[in-house]
């Protein structure tokens, strides 16, 4: 009977949500391995108040928290919107167990993405070293329109590249880094920079070959 009880209890979505075949329901769970136990967990979020949510994983023995706190316009009601979510389970360093992908929130052309790791019984955010300029803490900010655009995803396992590139009229600034996935944070190993008159081509350093981490593996509910 314990055994059934348990099955029941991660069977059912959080909140009641009663179909989840539609992935823009934020309480939608996914199931993974994110402790790096062997066993299955729960990921959802669940809503603290209009602008304040939380990560949860249900593990077997515990229940792991992390707070999410994304842009609010005021009179705006991001959970109605779909926002955050958790959009996938990869596997993004060397560490046993997946980290859950959340997408924060999403615009015409860009969207704001956040990982987040099972560390000595706590649920935290993968860290970005050093913290790009023009990012929100902790946040990748992937996508772009016309004048200006980045990319983003797995080079190889556990090492991540970004390519960007601005216009500002005369000239593109074309930035690439390489981050290595390592001890719950993308640390970066190298970047470069320089001035380009022409649109960058697809193959300028680093080629990265998708956008949204969506060669990173692991599992995945929707596309970035």
């Amino acid at each position: 009977m314990l055994a059934l009880a348990l099955l029941l209890a991660f069977a059912v979505p959080h909140g009641h949500v009663r179909d989840c075949r539609s992935t823009i329901d934020p309480r939608c769970p996914m199931f993974g391995d994110v402790d790096g136990d062997g066993r299955t967990d729960r990921v959802s979020i669940s809503r603290v108040h209009t602008c304040r949510f939380a990560l949860v994983v249900r593990t077997r023995t515990r229940t792991l928290r992390a707070p999410l706190r994304p842009f609010c316009e005021k009179g705006s009601d991001r959970w109605s919107e779909g926002f955050p979510r958790v959009v996938a389970l990869r596997p993004m360093d060397r560490r046993p167990g997946l980290e859950p992908e959340v997408l924060m929130w999403h615009g015409a052309s860009n969207a704001g993405v956040r990982f987040f790791t099972a560390r000595a019984g706590r649920l935290l955010p993968f860290r970005i070293v050093p913290e790009p300029l023009t990012h929100t803490h902790d946040e990748w900010n992937i996508g772009g329109f016309a004048a200006a655009s980045s990319l983003h995803d797995c080079l190889r396992p556990h090492f991540v590249g970004v390519l960007s590139a601005v216009y500002d009229g005369k000239l593109w600034t074309v930035e690439g880094a390489i981050y290595r996935a390592v001890g719950g944070a993308f640390v970066r190993v190298s970047a470069r920079r320089h001035h380009a008159r022409r649109m960058p081509e697809s193959r300028t350093w680093p080629y990265v070959h998708g956008d949204g981490f969506e060669h990173c593996g692991g599992i995945v509910r929707e596309r970035v």
